[in-house]
């Protein structure tokens, strides 16, 4: 299997668990307008955070 692969293979399971969380916050859709209203889990924005530079930096490495 090439980097290549191996690269697309991650970046989907990444993308896959970074939709699942943001299904488990009511209110990820609030993030844009910066409203924090639902008590959300600040280990879970965390982990959000973190999977979508993990996605970036896999992007950037697939070229």
């Amino acid at each position: 299997m090439s980097v290549s692969d191996n690269i697309k293979q991650e970046l989907a399971l990444k993308l896959s668990q970074l939709e699942e969380l943001k299904k488990s916050l009511p209110s990820y859709k609030d993030r844009q307008c910066g409203v924090f209203k639902h008590n959300d889990s600040v280990e879970l924005w965390e982990r959000i955070e973190e999977l979508e530079e993990e996605i970036e930096n896999l992007k950037k490495q697939g070229g």
